[in-house]
């Protein structure tokens, strides 16, 4: 086994498990804290601290045994948009002790509120989540179907309510930080589930990158646009170079 794949069987899982151990510590911490502190942000607080745990959590559980991708990353572009997106998250700094309440309130609420969203879309992905951009399987379900990327709306979401309760230039640049790094990540992400499934140009064609669509419409969708069903099998790889050139237009 060689070193690389080594580290990405037990190295990442043990890396997230250790996220996981150290954030249940914080969501302790604040529970604590919570059960003699009046008030509603103590436990939005310990919310999001164990929102926070279960999705290391699940990270460490879905990477151990996963299926190899189609084909490995190894673009230098892609290890620098995961590790500028990993440290932009963890880097935010905390709230100062003049932040107006409401300001506080508000960006805790999102980022619970994003947090959970977050779960759900790693729970919905499974042993298809991957650090780096590659393609280990194609999921349309769940979250997957009103945007094609809910993991990554989901930390950027969490993010904007950590700079929303801490506003401040350090966050802010933080925060375009991470919009860049997984802007970047994403294009990759499509390019590489392009190239390992032909059906990705279909779903990529009627469902949103990031934002969903608000539609007033009641009428149901027709045929064509009814979401793909569990998880795309691999196709025909002569598609792969039309996929791609869809995805780049």
């Amino acid at each position: 086994m060689s070193a690389r794949r080594a580290l990405a069987r037990w190295g990442v899982p043990a890396l997230f498990a250790i996220a996981a151990a150290s954030t249940a510590g914080h969501a302790a911490h604040d529970l604590a804290r919570a059960v003699d502190a009046p008030g509603v942000r103590p436990w939005l607080l310990v919310a999001y601290d164990l929102l926070r745990t279960a999705v290391a959590l699940a990270f460490a559980v879905f990477t151990i045994g996963r299926a190899a991708p189609h084909r490995p990353a190894r673009s230098p572009l892609a290890f620098l948009a995961c590790a500028g997106a990993m440290i932009a998250v963890v880097a935010f700094a905390p709230p100062s002790p003049s932040t107006p309440v409401a300001l506080l309130l508000t960006g805790d609420l999102i980022t619970v509120a994003f947090g959970a969203w977050l779960l759900v879309s790693v729970l919905t992905l499974g042993r298809c989540f991957g650090v780096l951009p590659e393609a280990r399987g194609l999921v349309c379900s769940g979250p997957y179907r009103i945007v094609r990327h809910p993991v990554y709306l989901g930390e950027i979401g969490a993010c904007t309510g950590l700079l929303i309760a801490a506003p401040s230039l350090r966050n802010a640049s933080l925060m375009a930080a991470l919009l860049l790094a997984q802007s970047v990540r994403m294009r990759l992400e499509e390019l590489a589930l392009g190239r390992a499934f032909p059906r990705y140009v279909e779903y990529a064609a009627r469902t949103p990158r990031l934002l969903p669509r608000i539609s007033l419409g009641l009428a149901a969708p027709s045929r064509s646009e009814r979401p793909l069903g569990g998880r795309a099998r691999l196709g025909e790889a002569s598609l792969a170079s039309a996929v791609e050139s869809r995805l780049e237009s």
